[in-house]
């Protein structure tokens, strides 16, 4: 389940954090992890000699290369028994790499994540939110700033959807990776009437008694949070549950929704100051 990752890398520090977070997975599960750049080769519209421009890109790609050795080196001396592949590939990047995931049949992608503001939040967008958004395979988003600690407690923010119980499999399968607990969290609005509040402690405890039940086997605990702002508690989500790695399922949208809504995940990714894993519905 967690054998074979895919660690994009543009080789900025903040990858290089991921690509560390990667080989510690790798480390405990018994994988392999392959670090992966994708670059753009020059066309003839900034070379016009054909013969200048393939001896170009093949430097190029040779000085790739050496980069991605470099960077397995300075990491690998601590993981030896971490398997290592280094390889390029070719732009449009989100493209790419997921089509690198699917013909390589990769389990799980792990990528360094930088936040963005205003316009360019809007617009662009970081290139590991916009994978986390398209991508079938489960991605980690390990935040610029993060140092790397042993993950003990992880989170599932939860919507009560059948997606959400489909995650479990793999968070109790990395909570018995690292020896974690896990706590299941639904943050509901501070602004609704005391008769929604109770039905939403009803549903919340039925909630928690089907995935206890359900998952007997593993350390599961249950934590309904009452917000006046959903994102600014899901921001600041460690001031109410200590947590290490906040997991959350990508819901499928319609056109429309997709159209006139902002992806809730992709707001994270940019918000949150620890590891974020991002599951597709379905994966």
């Amino acid at each position: 389940m967690l054998k074979r990752i895919l660690v994009p890398t543009d080789f900025s520090p903040t990858s290089e954090r991921a690509f560390r977070y990667a080989l510690e997975v790798a480390s405990r599960t018994g994988g392999t992890v392959v670090l992966y750049h994708v670059y753009e080769q020059v066309e003839a519209g900034f070379i016009d000699n054909e013969t200048k421009r393939t001896a170009y890109n093949q430097q190029m790609e040779t000085d790739l290369l050496k980069e991605l050795n470099r960077m397995n080196v300075k990491y690998q001396a601590a993981f030896p028994k971490v398997i290592v592949s280094t390889v390029l590939g070719h732009a449009p990047v989100v493209d790419n790499v997921l089509g690198f995931a699917e013909e390589h049949r990769m389990d799980t992608i792990v990528m360094g994540t930088q936040g963005a503001t205003g316009l360019k939040k809007t617009l662009l967008g970081t290139i590991a939110s916009r994978i986390a958004e398209k991508s079938d395979w489960p991605v980690w988003l390990i935040p610029e700033a993060y140092e790397w600690k042993l993950p003990q407690h992880l989170v599932l923010a939860t919507d009560y959807q059948l997606a959400d119980k489909k995650a479990l499999p793999l968070l109790t399968a990395i909570a018995s990776v690292f020896g974690a607990d896990i706590t299941v969290t639904r943050i509901i609005s501070g602004h609704i009437t005391r008769e929604e509040t109770a039905k939403e402690q009803a549903r919340f405890s039925e909630y928690s008694n089907l995935l206890q039940k359900d998952f007997a086997a593993s350390s599961l605990s249950f934590q309904l949070i009452t917000s006046s702002s959903i994102i600014d508690t899901l921001e600041h989500l460690e001031e109410e549950i200590p947590y290490d790695l906040l997991t959350m399922v990508r819901l499928k949208k319609t056109f429309l929704q997709r159209f006139f809504t902002e992806s809730f995940t992709r707001n994270m990714a940019y918000l949150t100051r620890h590891p974020f894993l991002v599951m597709a519905d379905d994966a």
